[in-house]
């Protein structure tokens, strides 16, 4: 028959973290209930850009050069140039185009480019321009080779 004397001690010890786990819980639930410990510390505020990248820094981080081009031939195929493109997932994504003998600018996918014309979808080495998003391809861009490959 065992004696008190005889017990372990290990038995005393779990005994007492069980009851000081069920001490611990009850304060939380109290704390909970009467609101003292729904008190947090406001943070700062987070502003986020929503707007597109901006033009000139897109422009630069691809390679482009912000001076118009000084002869763009009149031919509506060649009239629209690809210099860059940040391609996402689905087609969606930036390319950086010059359209006629205008500037380099940025177009979102599915911006409208002028005359009729929206940008329909970007890869990672192409662009698509279209009269409507989701119709016919009217015109697929390609950036040029590298040099040396």
């Amino acid at each position: 028959m065992l004696t008190p004397h005889s017990r372990s001690w290990g038995l005393y010890a779990l005994t007492f973290s069980v009851a000081l786990l069920a001490a611990a819980s009850a304060v939380y639930w109290v704390l909970g209930i009467t609101g003292l410990s729904n008190q947090h510390v406001q943070g700062a505020p987070v502003h986020f850009k929503v707007d597109g990248p901006d033009a000139k820094e897109l422009a630069r981080a691809l390679g482009g050069n912000l001076v118009a081009p000084a002869n763009a031939p009149a031919v509506p195929s060649a009239q629209y140039q690809l210099l860059g493109v940040v391609a996402g997932p689905l087609g969606k994504g930036y390319a950086l185009l010059v359209v006629g003998s205008a500037a380099p600018k940025v177009y979102m996918a599915g911006s409208a480019l002028g005359e009729g014309l929206v940008l329909q979808s970007v890869s990672a080495r192409g662009a698509k321009i279209g009269a409507t998003p989701q119709g016919p391809t009217t015109l697929e861009l390609a950036l040029p080779k590298a040099p040396g490959s």
